[in-house]
């Protein structure tokens, strides 16, 4: 069968300015765009965010293709909480997008160095997206970029954290998971996270779609602290989930573009394969179960 289309949808909402690093990883490897904004700049929990017209006008000059599109609408129920809000609006952007095909949801401050290999592999499996094929999900790896200090980004090291980007049958149940079979891959996606001004952060923490799974006050704190003098000590420190954070690295880089070429020279763009393999035997036990 011919190559399923790739087809890249992208939520826009405060944090908009980091899509000016991540659009350009993706756009010349996928067959569409469309990035979805609520029609009254508001967040997941309802508060308002501006746009910058800048921002247009570099939209327009990077889609030298005219794959990109905007799809507005409303995007915000105050009777949901954000995590509601978030899954809402990712279905939402599914069914505007329309089924077939390879449906692919990266943030805006997600950056996927290698998406080039990663499109390659969705369009060698292209069958699976085949009337009648079972549901998949293809999943990869985050690497959580967690403050820029001293010249440099801290980054964590091994995440044990992997999620769905890519689905043949885009169901959301929760952001971007569904309850479909997932096969992983070992390639990974930055995820700029909190690696931004204290602003942001507290900003984050207020409209993320977690906001209400911890104590987001405290986490604020813990964050500030830490600095390139102490982020060794720093260990078990995801927000909800510990122990998935265990430890951080540092590579130097002014800006994102800066800091993944330096972390191309020194690391591979893959995941290791010993993480790789303990989320495979991870998957393979539940799938055990469930049989």
């Amino acid at each position: 069968m011919n190559a399923a289309p790739i087809k890249v949808g992208m939520l826009i909402s405060y944090d908009y300015r980091y899509a000016r690093y991540s659009l350009p990883l993706l756009y010349d490897h996928a067959d569409r765009i469309t990035l979805a904004i609520d029609e009254d700049c508001r967040t997941w929990a309802g508060n308002s965010f501006a746009s910058e017209d800048s921002f247009g006008d570099w939209l327009q000059k990077l889609d030298i293709h005219k794959k990109i599109e905007m799809y507005r609408d409303d995007f915000h129920r105050p009777e949901l909480d954000t995590i509601g809000n978030d899954t809402r609006e990712r279905n939402m952007l599914a069914r505007h997008m329309g089924a077939g095909g390879w449906h692919v949801q990266v943030d805006s401050d997600e950056y996927f160095p290698d998406f080039g290999a990663f499109a390659r592999f969705l369009r060698r499996h292209s069958r699976w997206t085949a009337p009648g094929h079972p549901p998949i999900d293809v999943g990869a790896f985050l690497i959580p970029l967690f403050k820029q200090v001293d010249g440099g980004f801290l980054y964590v090291k091994d995440a044990g954290e992997s999620y769905p980007l890519a689905t043949n049958r885009p169901e959301y149940k929760s952001a971007r998971k569904s309850e479909h079979l997932i096969r992983f891959t070992r390639h990974f996606v930055f995820h700029q996270t909190w690696a931004r001004p204290d602003n942001e952060v507290l900003a984050k923490i207020t409209n993320w779609g977690h906001s209400g799974d911890f104590q987001s006050q405290r986490y604020f704190e813990l964050w500030k602290s830490v600095n390139r003098r102490n982020y060794l000590d720093i260990n078990d420190f995801h927000p909800c989930y510990p122990k998935i954070w265990r430890a951080l690295g540092w590579t130097p880089g002014v800006d994102i573009p800066e800091f993944i070429g330096n972390f191309r020279n020194d690391h591979s763009f893959s995941v290791p394969l010993w993480l790789y393999l303990r989320r495979r035997l991870g998957q393979m036990k539940k799938s055990f179960v469930r049989k």
